[in-house]
C-alpha cells in the first residue's frame, strides 16, 4: 500500500551556485561523503548533485517535514547497474519503521539544466 508520495525538481544552475558560494560547507551539511564523492567524479558535477538535492527533498515531502532528519543521512545510491536507491541511517529508518514504511522507491531523471526526483513510500 503507498504511504506518502513526493516529488521534486531542482533547478541545475542555483545548485551550481550554492557549490560556488558554499562549498564544503554545502555538501557536507547536504550530501553524504559517499555523495560526494561520486558527484565530483563527473565533468559536471552540479547536475548529479542537483539530481540527489531533487530525491532528498522528494523524500523529506513523503516525511511531511524536515525536522529532525539530517539530509547528509538521506543518501541517493546506484547499484551496479545504475538504479538509483535511497539508503538511510538507523535514526531516519527507525522513523520509518514507526510509520511502519517497508521500501522506499525512488526515480530521478536530469538534462542539463534541471533533475526531477519522485520517491514513493510503501507499507
Amino acid at each position: 500500500m503507498i504511504e506518502a508520495v513526493g516529488v521534486d525538481i531542482a533547478d541545475v544552475e542555483r545548485i551550481r551556485k550554492a557549490l560556488d558560494r558554499w562549498g564544503d560547507r554545502f555538501v557536507e551539511r547536504t550530501f553524504s561523503r559517499r555523495e560526494s564523492e561520486y558527484c565530483r567524479k563527473h565533468r559536471d558535477e552540479a547536475v548529479r548533485f542537483a539530481a540527489r538535492f531533487a530525491a532528498k527533498e522528494a523524500f523529506v515531502k513523503c516525511m511531511g517535514s524536515a525536522r529532525g532528519i539530517p539530509w547528509n543521512e538521506i543518501e541517493l545510491v546506484n547499484d551496479r547497474s545504475g538504479k538509483p536507491r535511497i539508503e538511510l541511517s538507523e535514526t531516519i529508518r527507525a522513523k520509518l519503521q514507526s510509520r511502519k514504511v517497508r521500501r522506499v522507491h525512488v526515480s530521478v531523471s536530469h538534462t542539463a539544466h534541471h533533475a526531477v526526483a519522485f520517491v514513493v513510500f510503501e507499507t
